[in-house]
């Protein structure tokens, strides 16, 4: 079977790969440069626990079917690529600045068991000197992990092009060709491609690709997120998890903190911002007050992919042989291996099929 994946990020590259292990002949259309989009903006944060509710939804149980994957799926694909994508399981502390937000993490502290544990000041500042002495305390959620996000985009492009699948980079899909009702193939601006079967997994851009009826696609759009990289003086030993707070997430990474991340309507608009750095900075310095004698190493922006019910968007679409993964919005690194299994069973088998919570046509169903 030839099919084509529109989309080189996380999970376009992940799909792409378990499709040409699974013996399917595969190719991957990416518009720029492969991993590059909101894949390399991210922060590889691989936590259901600090993202996402625990109220036994659709969503919360695919991020635990997802987290529970990433070990394998690091493992594998370092063996593959032979390079490290620095896969760990720091766990993630959630702060608490006030006495109501100290009450709700202690309480999820005694119901959630053993993975968690709540911290009072002391034993957290005992954790993590770095952080505000005003804080009163923290919960620590011990299965949450997290992963070099950069690496893990190198490492998909080498897997990829080990298991046979070819790559296209710099190559814009501008629409699908479909003809009695059957997606065939699609229009590039370096020609046609043809396919038995085409899987959107373009991130923000998926609307924006012709020849589909508008009552087809879900609705996706993106949500842009500037990030800032601090750089700690010398002698400096960051934190040991990510650490989240209401408005502000904190990632070290070697030498670097990550510090994220607006969430702003702004169409394709991947300019940064002065307002947005200064208020990035301001949370983070509440939280470690030293930051404001770091040094800025960078700042960028990316765009998430989202729907209208911030939910993803997986398997088929009213036109057949025509199939979308995308919607992953803030959790695209942690989404990705369960993305990447269950559309290849779809696909292969038939096994598997996505939650019908995810279900691309719940937008368009009369």
């Amino acid at each position: 079977m030839k099919i084509l994946i529109v989309g080189a990020g996380v999970a376009g590259l992940a799909i792409g790969w378990r499709l040409a292990e699974a013996g399917m002949d595969v190719e991957i259309l990416e518009r720029g440069v492969a991993g590059r989009g909101a894949t390399w903006a991210s922060a590889g944060m691989i936590a259901p626990g600090a993202e996402l509710r625990r109220d036994k939804s659709p969503m919360e149980d695919f991020a635990q079917d997802a987290r529970a994957q990433w070990p394998q799926f690091a493992k594998a694909l370092e063996a593959v690529s032979g390079q490290s994508i620095s896969y760990s399981e720091t766990g993630s502390l959630l702060l608490a600045e006030s006495p109501e937000r100290s009450h709700v993490l202690e309480t999820q502290a005694a119901h959630d068991g053993a993975h968690s544990q709540w911290l009072a000041p002391a034993q957290l500042r005992e954790r993590e000197p770095l952080l505000s002495r005003s804080l009163l305390g923290a919960l620590y959620l011990g299965d949450d992990a997290q992963v070099d996000n950069r690496a893990l985009s190198d490492a998909l492009c080498i897997a990829v092009a080990k298991a046979g699948a070819r790559l296209h980079e710099r190559c814009d899909v501008r629409s699908v060709v479909i003809q009695e009702g059957r997606a065939r193939g699609v229009i590039t601006a370096e020609g046609a491609f043809e396919a038995d079967l085409i899987v959107l997994a373009c991130g923000a851009w998926m609307n924006l690709i012709g020849g589909i009826g508008a009552d087809v696609l879900p609705p996706v759009k993106p949500a842009k997120g500037q990030m800032v990289a601090c750089e700690s003086p010398a002698g400096t030993i960051l934190p040991r998890s990510p650490i989240w707070a209401q408005d502000v997430y904190l990632v070290p990474r070697t030498d670097r903190l990550f510090i994220g991340a607006t969430v702003e309507d702004a169409s394709f608009d991947l300019s940064i911002s002065r307002e947005a750095r200064d208020s990035l900075l301001a949370a983070a310095t509440r939280l470690i007050p030293t930051l404001d004698q770091w040094r800025v190493a960078e700042m960028w922006a990316g765009l998430r992919p989202r729907t209208p019910d911030d939910a993803p968007v997986l398997g088929a679409t009213a036109v057949a042989g025509l199939h979308v993964a995308g919607g992953q919005f803030r959790n695209g690194i942690l989404f990705a291996p369960a993305v990447a299994d269950m559309l290849c069973h779809l696909i292969v088998d038939g096994t598997r099929s996505a939650p019908s919570a995810f279900d691309p046509r719940r937008f368009t169903a009369s």
